[in-house]
């Protein structure tokens, strides 16, 4: 019983490092081959105010 308690023991962090590892390369992978995002295209113009007629205020409510 001592000798497959000691491989178990032994088993499990090597098993949970090779899936870390696995795990780095994958998302390591999935960053490399992401297509680059393309930049935001600069505003030269500032984008003209819509008219808006200004607010009128309300009459005080009935008591």
């Amino acid at each position: 019983m001592d000798r497959d308690q000691d491989i178990d023991e032994g088993l499990v962090p090597a098993l949970r490092r090779s899936y870390g590892r696995l795990a780095w390369w994958i998302v390591r992978l999935n960053r490399a081959l992401e297509p680059s995002r393309r930049a935001e295209p600069s505003r030269t113009d500032v984008p003209s105010r819509t008219a808006v007629p200004p607010r009128r205020p309300l009459p005080p409510r009935p008591e």
